[in-house]
């Protein structure tokens, strides 16, 4: 039967409709002419196949709408990518203003540490060096969030350029 439709569906007809009928000895039938009289129709099957400019016409349609989901599917990953970038940006700019008052603090602090007699140097040297741990510390977060900003960055402008290629 599927066999049969398929001949019918390829025979270039442009409209029309297929009868599904069963004959005397119990065989069912597919055709695309009148049936004969006295039999009674099981089932019509009505086509309207289009044309080969109307085929064409169409694959340039879907093809056109295949093009500008991925030219979205484009944009939206770059504004992914700009989104992503001034967030690392921001955690940047916060981290390295964390680094500065760290690095701030702890100048305060070893200047007036130097400034101490001898004797309580002595018991201020480990204070001393651990907030100068931290402020350096508090700089190499700084730093490494000021890299992932700039891949982040460069990342966005990579894909801009891939969208904009295209």
């Amino acid at each position: 039967m599927i066999t049969t439709v398929v001949c019918f569906s390829g025979s270039g007809l442009s409209a029309g409709e297929i009868s599904v009928y069963q004959d005397d000895d119990g065989v069912i039938n597919l055709t695309d002419r009148p049936v004969p009289s006295g039999t009674r129709v099981q089932h019509v099957i009505r086509y309207n196949e289009k044309s080969a400019a109307e085929l064409e016409r169409q694959k340039v349609s879907d093809d056109q709408k295949q093009r500008d989901a991925e030219l979205e599917r484009d944009v939206q990953n770059a504004q992914a990518l700009h989104e992503a970038a001034a967030q690392a940006r921001e955690e940047a700019d916060k981290e390295n203003a964390l680094a500065r008052e760290k690095t701030e603090a702890a100048n305060k602090y070893l200047e007036r540490y130097r400034q101490k007699k001898r004797s309580l140097r002595r018991r201020h040297r480990h204070e001393a060096k651990r907030i100068a741990r931290d402020a350096e510390e508090a700089q190499a977060r700084a730093n490494a969030a000021i890299e992932r900003a700039n891949q982040a960055e460069e990342a966005a402008r990579k894909g801009m350029t891939v969208q904009s290629g295209k």
